[in-house]
């Protein structure tokens, strides 16, 4: 999911590319944010990319 974010893909576009749900891809970014302690996607990329998780 973090991968597909930083790749610039909006919910929609996740979603019809994991065949979910956008709810459930908005479930997921939530608590992605939750677990890495930040309130937007920049912050997200950042942090993923700084920990080394994309």
């Amino acid at each position: 999911m973090l991968e597909l974010i930083s790749k610039g893909k909006d919910r929609g576009q996740i979603a019809h590319e994991l065949f979910i749900e956008i709810e459930t891809v908005k479930t997921h970014i939530k608590n992605i944010y939750l677990k890495l302690n930040v309130n937007s996607k920049s912050d997200a990329i950042r942090v993923a990319k700084s920990n080394r998780l994309i």
